[in-house]
């Protein structure tokens, strides 16, 4: 302690910009990393006390993914000994078109039924006469806490966005807060679910079944009972399974922000190397003087060590500041990102970063800074007294080193190259990865220092003095050196890394909707295409087709199902016109009319050889798809 008061202390303060670029990388990288995880963790929440709140007292859930199923499952599911009380629901998020409030949860039941399963805490106890809500399709409930936010009340009537344009409903009841109402941040709307099917063109068809098990029964002995009686094609799951599949879809977001952070952290750590270097380069003096004093070398690496750990400490209490900050605007973006996948998701109030997250942040920033100044820290232990004002001469590479790194990063390159090219797992591929850039960095001290005496003529040329002072400098100090130029490699990587693949994803999409789907117009339900809120009905393909001057309409559908446990995306389209009209005619097996000719006789399907490779399935073989 006495060495980092008198010896870091007033060499920080000497090169206080310098200081800050050596905590800069820790910042950063915790910020993303405390940020994200903190949103993330956020949204889950909201998203667990949201389905929790609409659950109420239901036990299980039958539903048949985003397609729905026919009214009469119902009637199946009610049928059960086991069953006290099954009722069906549609969930939807509709807009209002109020100014700031954003979306509103639309939930639809039976009011006649549904209510055993809900309580819905009517301001005045309960509707003054279910049955004219019922017999009114207009008639909505909302929260208090929606209706204080937007000055309205009781047979107030407020706009919302249906199949058939906007429509007005009418407040029939006001719910207290709590409980229900406090779910999607309040902006929750109940209505029947009746008039739900025609304003949301559902049909008659629910979204799901809620399921109350009778007393003394099991509920693992209802839901084995209600597998086998609906079949394969429905899942019958507790409520919280959908936080489950919802935290599934997280992840798979959460993978690419821990690599963009770590990444962070990993540049961050050539940058605290790079500024440890300088400082036992300009330090070297003191450092003799205080080993001819009889300082030891654990003294002094220590002495550089415990710097690193104070400069990750500060760097890590700035970057979860930071990421704290980033954290609520990172939150509200994650829980649209996944509304719109996912259909419904939570509205994290405030976010408020886990204990364990924090010091896990701090645990990392301080250890990142640890591992980065190790190397300088044991260079300035072995320094020399007696060549201690020998400046530089420490950094020259041997050409025994030389050949050592030359030899290592050559297997490197070998072994990511049999990762990358000869194996299909993921493990392979990001083993692949980390070895080729570490053969880049073993060999970027012998690049640097080739390109710069190549560049030395040049340099001296367009500034005689200068430009020989800089090469010389670069020259006498390739580890110094390579320690830049490793930073500026590994984040110039990751931005072309990063572009080429979403460049390459737009391109291959933009391609593949150019070539199967080019009509002239898109008629949708929503301005996103992607939205499966409003649903056309069966009979608006032949009405569009009445239309004058239209010479063909292709129905298209899209939903997610699954495929070997793992969620696809299933596109539904009329396969022989589609193939009649697209140009660009490519297969990666197969041929490409005969695919779609087998496939438009509901004989098959064509999948993408993304799918191919992921599930490792081959042509001819059959894949089984629940369905309703």
């Amino acid at each position: 302690m006495t060495l980092l008061k008198l010896l870091s202390w007033p060499y920080f303060r000497k090169h206080r910009l310098r200081s800050l670029l050596t905590v800069a990388g820790i910042v950063l990288g915790i910020a993303v990393f405390t940020s994200m995880h903190s949103a993330n963790q956020a949204v889950l929440g909201a998203f667990n006390r949201t389905v929790e709140r609409i659950a109420g007292k239901t036990d299980l859930q039958v539903s048949a993914g985003e397609s729905g199923f026919e009214e009469e499952v119902l009637e199946r599911v009610q049928s059960l000994p086991q069953v006290r009380v099954a009722a069906p629901v549609i969930e939807a998020v509709v807009d209002t078109g109020l100014r700031g409030q954003g979306s509103l949860l639309l939930l639809a039941v039976d009011m006649t039924g549904d209510q055993s399963l809900r309580d819905y805490n009517l301001e005045g106890g309960e509707i003054d006469d279910p049955l004219v809500f019922l017999a009114q399709p207009d008639s909505i409930l909302v929260t208090r806490e929606f209706a204080a936010r937007n000055n309205l009340q009781v047979n107030s009537r407020i706009s919302m966005h249906t199949m058939a344009g906007p429509r007005q409903f009418t407040i029939r009841g006001l719910m207290k807060p709590g409980g229900l109402a406090s779910a999607f941040g309040g902006n929750l709307a109940v209505m029947d679910i009746y008039a739900a099917q025609v304003i949301l063109g559902r049909g008659r068809r629910f979204d799901r079944i809620d399921v109350a098990v009778k007393e003394g029964v099991p509920v693992a002995e209802c839901q084995g009972a209600l597998r086998r009686h609906l079949g394969p094609g429905l899942e019958v799951e507790p409520p919280e399974s959908r936080g489950k599949n919802f935290e599934a879809l997280l992840k798979v977001y959460e993978a690419a922000v821990n690599l963009s952070s770590w990444f962070a952290l990993f540049i961050g750590m050539f940058i605290i190397y790079n500024s440890f270097s300088i400082a036992v380069t300009q330090r070297r003096a003191e450092i003799g003087i205080l080993r001819a004093l009889g300082a030891t070398q654990g003294q002094i690496r220590t002495l550089f060590l415990w710097e690193s750990a104070v400069a990750g400490l500060i760097g890590s209490l700035l970057g979860i500041a930071l990421g704290v900050l980033l954290a609520q605007k990172l939150a509200g973006f994650v829980s649209q990102l996944l509304g719109a996948i996912f259909g419904v998701t939570g509205r994290p109030d405030q976010v408020i970063p886990q204990p364990a997250l924090l010091a896990a942040s701090v645990a990392i920033g301080v250890l990142t800074s640890m591992a980065a100044a190790l190397v300088p820290a044991r260079a300035a232990a072995r320094v020399d007294p007696v060549k201690a004002l020998n400046r530089g001469a420490y950094q020259v590479l041997s050409a025994g080193e030389s050949r050592s790194r030359a030899i290592l990063a050559a297997l490197c390159s070998i072994a990511s190259l049999v990762c990358m090219a000869y194996s299909r797992s993921k493990g392979a591929f990001y083993t692949g990865y980390i070895l080729i850039n570490l053969a880049a960095l073993l060999l970027t001290p012998w690049a640097s220092l080739w390109i710069t005496r190549t560049l030395r003529p040049l340099l001296k040329r367009l500034r005689p003095v200068e430009g020989s002072l800089a090469a010389d400098s670069l020259i006498a100090a390739p580890r110094r050196t390579s320690a830049t130029v490793a930073a500026l490699m590994l984040s110039l990587a990751m931005v072309v890394g990063l572009g080429g693949i979403a460049a390459a994803s737009y391109e291959s999409i933009s391609e593949w909707i150019a070539s199967t789907f080019n009509p002239d117009l898109f008629l949708s339900t929503s301005e996103q295409i992607g939205s499966r809120t409003f649903r056309f009905p069966a009979s608006m393909t032949d009405e569009l087709r009445q239309v004058p001057g239209v010479a063909e309409v292709q129905p298209v559908r899209t939903f997610p199902v699954k495929v070997g446990g793992a969620p696809v995306v299933l596109v539904a389209i009329p396969m022989a016109a589609v193939a009649a009209r697209t140009s660009a005619r490519q297969a990666v097996q197969g041929d490409f009319l005969e695919m779609h000719r087998i496939g438009g006789e509901g004989k098959g399907l064509v999948i993408s050889e993304n799918l191919a490779q992921l599930q490792a399935l081959k042509l001819g073989q059959t894949l089984d798809i629940p369905t309703p």
